[in-house]
């Protein structure tokens, strides 16, 4: 899967200087985790938990690869209202 073009942007905002090593990153773990077919809102969930450090990002990933319930949990998108409280991430960031 590609990353779609929100998340991309948001990965520029919260990574200025390492956007393309996280989308990198991003992609590496998806294929060897999920070959390649990571939903948005489990790469997106990477993203919010990271908060723009490249430290939690790389704890985010292990966890995505490890147990990817966890990181929903993390990142607040566990409920059943997750696609609305990914839209209000992704419209904060555009703010």
């Amino acid at each position: 899967m590609s990353v779609s073009q929100r998340l991309a942007g948001k990965i520029k905002k919260d990574f200025p200087a390492d956007s393309e090593a996280v989308l990198s990153l991003l992609h590496e773990v998806e294929r060897e985790s999920f070959g390649g077919a990571a939903s948005e809102r489990l790469l997106a969930a990477v993203i919010l938990v990271s908060r723009g450090d490249i430290d939690r990002l790389v704890m985010a990933l292990e966890l995505m690869a490890t147990d990817w319930r966890d990181l929903l949990v993390d990142a607040g998108l566990e409920s059943e209202d997750w696609a609305s409280r990914l839209d209000e991430f992704f419209d904060s960031a555009e703010s």
